[in-house]
């Protein structure tokens, strides 16, 4: 599976990594550099469930997004998001492709 990409969030290039556990701080599933850097980088546990994942990764984007936000609105609005996503079938999955016999 894919753990790291870059990609432009709010005019600025990202990178976003899912980690393991020991890469953030117990109480954390994820953190966004703010104010971002010249590499700004979100990191999100990867071990979380598939829905707890989800809401992570909306969250801490959405701080990369629009920072202006308060941590109450950004928590309100990742559930959201998360919850249409997952009802609408959205899961992580690998990206390699399956072997073909012939």
């Amino acid at each position: 599976m894919r753990n790291d990409a870059r990609l432009t969030i709010n005019g600025r290039r990202w990178r976003v990594r899912l980690v393991p556990a020991r890469e953030l701080p117990r109480d954390r599933l994820g953190d966004c550099d703010a104010p971002p850097g010249p590499h700004p980088t979100i990191r999100v546990r990867r071990s979380q469930s598939q829905r707890m994942l989800t809401d992570t990764l909306v969250h801490e984007v959405l701080h990369a997004s629009l920072p202006q936000l308060s941590e109450e609105a950004v928590t309100q609005a990742a559930t959201d998001i998360a919850r249409v996503l997952f009802s609408l079938g959205w899961r992580r999955h690998s990206l390699r492709s399956p072997q073909v016999k012939a």
